[in-house]
């Protein structure tokens, strides 16, 4: 117990002090709920953006909803039904990671280039 709980309070005091990764710790929380404004190549992808109304769900910019899966160990985001469901060609990915503080959702290519990003505002 003693162990556990000098753990925690390590990762805290981290995370305090800016040592811990905030994907690490966006990613073990989930994706934050809010709305998500999309760019791609300098300009507002609007019929991309969409918001996070709960864990695991979505609804897209017409407000239908859908789910979504993120695994933690690798920031993959996986959207089931709505408008970002089939929304990149094969082959290209989502990955949620915090740059900068900031949860972002990025599109990326097979070789790993962005495509598009969506960011919570």
């Amino acid at each position: 117990m003693i162990v556990r709980l000098s753990a925690l309070l390590l990762a805290i005091l981290l995370l305090a002090v800016g040592l811990l990764s905030g994907t690490a710790a966006a990613q073990s929380a989930g994706m934050p709920a809010g709305s998500y404004q999309c760019w791609a190549n300098g300009a507002a992808r609007l019929l991309m953006n969409f918001s996070v109304t709960g864990p695991g769900v979505y609804a897209d910019y017409e407000g239908k909803p859908g789910r979504f899966t993120l695994d933690p160990a690798t920031g993959r985001v996986t959207f089931q039904g709505g408008m970002l469901d089939g929304s990149m060609p094969d082959g290209f990915i989502a990955v949620f990671h915090t740059p900068n503080g900031r949860p972002t959702v990025s599109f990326r290519s097979p070789r790993g280039a962005e495509a598009a990003f969506c960011e919570r505002v």
